[in-house]
């Protein structure tokens, strides 16, 4: 190993990194055998593709003071799925309440970095917070991703009830399930205030009806779609705050 160039342990840490079940570990074993893979494992781009969300839960509940100062760390070099985990904290908050300042930052960060899971969630409450024309278009951009739908909407080629919510089904049992585990929410404990977008008119009659495919459904406009969204990720995680219909 001391023989290759250093570009190439890190090529091959970086896999490790990305791949492995138990990954701090392994890149603790790996940081123990000699001083060129020690250099490699400290290196961020090796950071940036730890695979968090394989090992985070063991972690977080057994050595919580290792795992949060690894968060810390790993958002520090744009890990995105650390960024996930941190930006579901800063915006909706932990076992100790809601945060003085609710922030979708880091969610926005793990969002550019590639998770579809942090674009859905992303979306769904930049959507919510109705920051205006500019964020409304940026959480609909995120939602044609996570639905495979790039260059096709923004351009008007799919028609109305074309628009469908397949890829948000799938992301959608990740992002509840990740809010749910990171904050211990319970039915009734308060989201960060947000106003609410006014009615949108329908050019279907019939958004959110299932279109034959298991529970996914047909929508007239990106709104619609978000909208309804929206109501589901609430009713699943706050439905106390489930009121946007």
């Amino acid at each position: 190993m001391e023989t290759l160039p250093l570009e190439v342990v890190i090529e091959i840490t970086i896999h490790v990194a990305a791949t492995s079940d138990q990954p701090m570990d392994d890149l603790c074993n790996l940081r123990a055998t000699c001083r060129l893979l020690h250099c490699a494992c400290s290196h961020c781009a090796v950071g940036r593709r730890v695979a968090l969300l394989r090992c985070w839960e063991d972690m977080e509940w057994y050595q919580p003071d290792r795992y949060y100062s690894l968060l810390h760390l790993l958002v520090g070099v744009g890990n995105p799925e650390a960024s996930m985990l941190r930006g579901i904290l800063d915006f909706f908050g932990g076992a100790g309440g809601l945060p003085s300042h609710p922030s979708l930052d880091e969610l926005s960060r793990a969002a550019t970095g590639g998770l579809n899971v942090a674009a859905y969630l992303y979306a769904v409450m930049l959507y919510r917070n109705v920051g205006g024309t500019a964020d409304d278009d940026i959480a609909k951009m995120y939602v044609r991703r996570v639905e495979g739908e790039e260059g096709t909407v923004a351009s008007g080629s799919i028609g109305p009830m074309k628009l469908g919510n397949f890829g948000c089904r799938e992301c959608r049992g990740d992002a509840v399930y990740l809010v749910w585990r990171i904050t211990w929410c319970k039915a009734g404990d308060a989201l960060p205030p947000a106003p609410v977008h006014g009615e949108f008119p329908c050019a279907g009659g019939g958004c959110g009806f299932p279109n034959g495919w298991g529970q996914a459904m047909l929508f007239c406009s990106e709104d619609c779609r978000l909208r309804h969204e929206i109501v589901l990720v609430l009713n699943n995680v706050l439905p106390a705050y489930a009121g946007l219909k």
